[in-house]
Parts: structure tokens; C-alpha cells; sequence
């Protein structure tokens, strides 16, 4: 373990047995079986246990017909049992030992019955009177890499410092891959669903704590505590940068919350007002999330706002230099010394030596490429230099993929090598070969520790958000 914690949710982390009851014998692929095939993947190395009342044998695993029957202390359980047994199963961990239960299990107050609610405020009540906390239900629990706990075996399993507090499982998978894509690893990831009993505001004050952590992402719908809450973020916001997304601030999502994780949604105003008061990063969607995740993780946070932008097409440039200054960043002419030095071994028919710099008819020439980008970045009006490719403009399918990886060779050197921060921009294809280059390409940036990004707006987005963050975070924090 890496660190100790005065706050007592460390043990949900770093479990030292877990239990899987409830999980199916009869078929292969169900979705019980996803926690079992997370904790194979990632080689959990403490006592693990299948609990179902049919007994036999899963994957080479003995399948136990109770929790009584388990030789050894359970620790941790993960509930795949019907709704309406759950209580009962609280029950039967307390006399066994065990210290937190995850339900995966839905059914309950996010359906609006009112039998289902009253089921889950028993849940709640057994596991208080009981000792026992429990994670969701509804949500899928814990990932954290370091010891060896995840509910995807899709996961990395390497750790990083980025940590997710997230009311909706599926969002937590979302947002896990498609950073992990670009290269994004994590300390810890908690969905949460329903918070019947271990809530936001006692996660985030886990978290506060938590030294793996530097970044902390966050998915809500509702809280329960606002004032709480408002506390434990100022607490927070002192140590890690915070990002928040907010689900359920229109009529429909709203409702959609309700009908979701039971959560009481809140204004947009209002979550915009404290994250503006706190210096939390408020995103729109997960897309912005992950865009905003790569770039902290990746970006040297730059000196100031003035972008050079490198790439290939005339009317790219124009769209990508669009996209950057509509965002409030700078993108600076090259003044005539500058382009001058670029021009003695750059022809200029056919590449744009401005700002855009527009290279198509010297794509071919890595020496050039890499010169003239040393060039440019070390020129003092630059802060941050973003490359872009957009594959889909070439005229011949079959030249992108030699072109793509013309260009990976040319410009994958680390971040750092250059005088100022350097980004990617890579828009992807559907296309097979071009999708196979440009993911060449994304693990080139990804092994250089560049941020790459998909869209002229998505980098131009985040980097804003970034950089507006830092620039206002010392009156904030």
C-alpha cells in the first residue's frame, strides 16, 4: 500500500478478500461474469471467492453454495444478487465479517417505485444497524491498478495520478477508456450509483487525502448534503485540480437523473457559480472530460495564450487558427526574420510560412519539418506549438497510411525536446487503413507523452480550459 489514510474508506481500495456472490453458473458471457474476468485480468493476488447456491466451478474457480461456507474471512463483497435479497445478503456478510458490500444490483429507488425505494432505505438500514458500507447500489465500485481491483479488464493496469468519482457506471467505463486511449492512467475510480450509504461528499473527503491523487474527475447528478459538499470541494480544490461534469441540468436530464441514480439535479446556474467561486474545470460533456484529462496529464501548462500551428492544407489552417482565437487564444503572425530562416531550405511555392504554418508540399521532408519546427517554437512570440494532420483531406486512400507514418517518424520526439509544449492533432478516420495509421499514430504520441487530440475545437477547447484554470487558480486557491 502506498500510503495510509486517517479516513476510513482506504479499506474499500485495498481489499484483502473479495467475494462474488450471486454470480451466474449457467451462462458464459453474462454480465456477473465481468467482475470475475476484471479481477483474472489484472491477477487480483488475495484470497477471491464465487458464491452461488448451485455450487460447481467457474473458470478453474470453486464456486462456494454460501458465504457461510467460505473457509477463510471475506473481506469485501461484491453483490450480484436479485433487489429484493440484498438486505439479506447485509445481513449474512455481517455474520460472516465481511466489512463493504458493492452492489452492482439495480432495481431500486431509481425506478420510482415506491416499493423499490422503501427497499432500498431497508438496504441502507440493515447495513447501519449492521456495521457493514456499502458501495451503489446500482454502479459498478471500485478500480483501483494498484491493487489489482477493476470492473473492466479493459482497464490499464499500470497506474497514474488521475482519480474519478463517477454516479454512473457506464460514464466511469467511457471516460476510464477513451482517456486510457491517449494515455490518461489512474489512481482510483469509484462509481458510486444510488449513495445509499457511502455518498460524494464521503468520497470526496477520501479523496482530499489521497496523496496517488493529483486530478480528480467528477460525473454527479445530485447530492444529497449541498452544504457538505460545497465544504469538502473548497477542501479538495486546495490540493487537486478538480473537473466537473454535471449531468441533469436541462428539464429532460433532469428527469433522466431521476430515473437513473435518484438524484436531485440542481441548476445549471448554480453549479456554474461554484465552480467559477472554487477554480473547478466545468466541462459539458465526457468528450470535454477526456480532453481536459489528456491535456493536464500531457500539456506543460504554457506561459501564456500565443498558439503556433504547423500542418498540412491551406483551409485547414484557416478553420484550426478559427477554432483557436474564437477560444480567446492568440495565434500570431510569423514576423518576416522568422519566415526568412524557414525559407532558405523550405521552397515557399506551395507551403503557407505564416502562422498557420501550412507545410503540404514539404510533408515529405522530415529534416525540413523538424528544422522548421525548431524554428517556431523557439521563436519568443510562441507559447505552445500544436501539429496538425487531417488525414481525410489526401486525395489517395492508399498513400494516408505512408503519409501518417511519414509524419509519426518525423515529429514523435518527447515532449520537451522542443523550446515550448507541443500538442497533436490527429482527426481519425472510420476508414480501416486510415483508422490503422492514425492509431499508429495516437500510440506515437502517446509513448512522446503528447496530449493528441481528435478535432481542431477539442484541442482548442481544452487547452483553453487549461489554461484558464491556471491562469485564475492563485486567486481561487
Amino acid at each position: 500500500m502506498s500510503n495510509t489514510h486517517p479516513h476510513g474508506l482506504e479499506f474499500l481500495f485495498h481489499p484483502s478478500s473479495i467475494a462474488l456472490v450471486g454470480i451466474t453458473t449457467a451462462e458464459t458471457g453474462h454480465w456477473t461474469h465481468t467482475f470475475l474476468d476484471s479481477l483474472i485480468e489484472f491477477e487480483f493476488d488475495r484470497p477471491m471467492y464465487l458464491v452461488n447456491p448451485k455450487g460447481g466451478e467457474i473458470k478453474g474457480h470453486k464456486v462456494h453454495r454460501s458465504l457461510r461456507d467460505i473457509p477463510g474471512t471475506v473481506d469485501y463483497v461484491i453483490g450480484l444478487v436479485n433487489a429484493h435479497i440484498a438486505p439479506q445478503l447485509v445481513e449474512e456478510c455481517a455474520q460472516k465479517g465481511v466489512r463493504a458490500v458493492h452492489f452492482c444490483t439495480s432495481g431500486f429507488s431509481e425506478t420510482g417505485d415506491e416499493q423499490r425505494v422503501k427497499l432500498e432505505s431497508e438496504l441502507a438500514e440493515v447495513a447501519r444497524r449492521r456495521g457493514i458500507r456499502i458501495i451503489g447500489p446500482n454502479c459498478m465500485g471500485i478500480y483501483c491498478p494498484e491493487s489489482r481491483v477493476s470492473f473492466s479488464p479493459a482497464f490499464p493496469r499500470d497506474k497514474g495520478h488521475v482519480g474519478i468519482i463517477s454516479q454512473s457506471g457506464g460514464n466511469s467505463i467511457y471516460m476510464v477508456r477513451q482517456a486510457a486511449l491517449r494515455g490518461v492512467r489512474f489512481s482510483k475510480v469509484v462509481s458510486y450509483g444510488n449513495a445509499c450509504d457511502i455518498d460524494e461528499n464521503e468520497l470526496l473527503e477520501y479523496f482530499a487525502q489521497d496523496t496517488d491523487t493529483t486530478i480528480l474527475a467528477l460525473y454527479i447528478e445530485g447530492i444529497k448534503d449541498g452544504q457538505r459538499f460545497r465544504k469538502v470541494l473548497e477542501e479538495v480544490t486546495k490540493s487537486k485540480t478538480v473537473i466537473l461534469l454535471k449531468g441533469g441540468t436541462t428539464e429532460g436530464g433532469a428527469r433522466a437523473a431521476a430515473g437513473h441514480t435518484a438524484a436531485l439535479a440542481g441548476s445549471r446556474a448554480t453549479w456554474d457559480a461554484l465552480c467559477r467561486q472554487l477554480g473547478i474545470i466545468r466541462v459539458s460533456n465526457i468528450e470535454e472530460m477526456v480532453d481536459v484529462l489528456v491535456t493536464l496529464s500531457f500539456l506543460p501548462i504554457p506561459r501564456g495564450r500565443n498558439a503556433m500551428l504547423f500542418g498540412i492544407g491551406g483551409g485547414a489552417s484557416v478553420l484550426i487558427a478559427d477554432e483557436f482565437e474564437s477560444r480567446g487564444l492568440t495565434v500570431p503572425g510569423l514576423p518576416g526574420e522568422i519566415m526568412a530562416q524557414i525559407q532558405e531550405f523550405t521552397p515557399v511555392a506551395g507551403n503557407i510560412l505564416r502562422n498557420p504554418v501550412d507545410y503540404s508540399q514539404a510533408m515529405m521532408n522530415p529534416d525540413g519539418i523538424r528544422r522548421t519546427l525548431d524554428i517556431v517554437s523557439g521563436w519568443e512570440g510562441t507559447d505552445f506549438v500544436v501539429v496538425f494532420i487531417r488525414t481525410g483531406q489526401f486525395v489517395h486512400r492508399g498513400v494516408v497510411p505512408a503519409r501518417v507514418a511519414s509524419w509519426a517518424a518525423m515529429l514523435f520526439a518527447k515532449q520537451g525536446d522542443l523550446p515550448r509544449p507541443v500538442a497533436m492533432v490527429l482527426e481519425p478516420s472510420i476508414m480501416p487503413e486510415e483508422a490503422e495509421a492514425i492509431w499508429a499514430g495516437i500510440l506515437g504520441c502517446v509513448a512522446a507523452g503528447l496530449p493528441v487530440y481528435f478535432s481542431f475545437a477539442s484541442a482548442a477547447n481544452a487547452i483553453n480550459l487549461v489554461l484558464t484554470h491556471a491562469q485564475n487558480r492563485p486567486a481561487t486557491a
